[in-house]
């Protein structure tokens, strides 16, 4: 599982309105390529870009820009996020 679970900011919830992004928590080996693949899978978005940064605590996260005008947001409210 590359995917372990949405993180949620204030600041993430603010992206998710004005940039159609969000954040996950991702395994720390996992490519852009990989989460790009499983996010599509499992949430059946299109992705349009994915950047990847590692926390001081060793977690690594992955910006996600969802393609399409609500996507981020349908996305956030299907996973309880909103």
């Amino acid at each position: 599982m590359i995917i372990k679970n949405p993180y949620v900011t204030e600041k993430v919830t603010g992206m998710i309105d004005s940039n159609n992004s969000m954040e996950f928590i991702v395994d720390i080996k996992a490519n852009k390529s990989q989460i790009k693949k499983e996010l599509e899978g499992l949430y059946g978005v299109d992705v349009v870009s994915v950047r990847t940064m590692v926390t001081p605590h060793g977690q690594k996260k992955a910006i996600v820009k969802l393609a399409g005008e609500r996507s981020a947001n349908e996305l956030a409210t299907r996973l309880g996020l909103l």
